[in-house]
């Protein structure tokens, strides 16, 4: 789905990195590490994502000698896929490239409408604004962890029913274990697997989980 600078305006069109990655058949994180060499400009939303204009991408995939789709020439916005309250998702994690991959994708893919926090503190402060109906959360972070932020969460009169999805790298059975013990909606490994992830959001979002 492109997005337009403005919904009342003529402005320029912007895709995420993941449509970017698509349209030119790269990975998500290639276009990532284009965007943060100064290849191809970026832009940021007040929610920390990346927007690339159409007319940049077109400049940089041709002088690259990438073929040129159509949907960067002509981009047709889809209001099938305009995200909607009851479809919000938090991604907690230090990792500031994964989340932003991760946030484009079910953008495009689910619908939702995604915000990224970097750490548990962070996600704190997000979790009582951004009220989401599901919460991705990387297990092993700098400040606070994320069991951590998992029992601040739960002690929330409002917000203690969010359904929580444990993400991370560590393949340890004694993590997993806790996983399960503390509480997690679900758990889902490093690196991802996309249709899986969008698959457990969409459950967990149906209360499902």
């Amino acid at each position: 789905m492109a997005r337009r600078k403005n919904e009342n305006s003529e402005g320029p069109t912007y895709f995420t990195t993941f449509q970017v990655a698509k349209f030119l058949g790269v990975s998500p994180p290639t276009v990532v590490n284009w965007v943060n060499s100064g290849l191809v400009m970026a832009h940021r939303t007040p929610g920390g994502h990346r927007r690339l204009r159409a007319c940049d991408v077109v400049a940089f995939a041709r002088a690259y000698n990438y073929p040129v789709p159509p949907a960067l020439l002509v981009p047709e916005p889809s209001p099938a896929t305009a995200p909607t309250a009851a479809r919000r998702v938090l991604i907690v994690d230090d990792d500031r490239d994964f989340a932003q991959t991760v946030a484009d994708y079910l953008e495009l893919k689910g619908g939702f409408e995604v915000e990224i926090a970097d750490s548990g503190f962070a996600a704190g402060l997000t979790l009582a604004r951004f009220r989401p109906s599901v919460v991705l959360m990387d297990i092993l972070m700098p400040d606070m962890d994320g069991f951590e932020v998992l029992r601040m969460l739960r002690r929330d009169a409002a917000l203690g029913a969010t359904p929580v999805i444990a993400c991370t790298a560590y393949r340890d059975a004694s993590i997993e274990d806790r996983v399960k013990n503390e509480g997690f909606d679900g758990y889902i490994e490093k690196p991802i697997k996309f249709e899986r992830l969008l698959d457990i959001v969409e459950e967990s979002v149906r209360g499902g989980a």
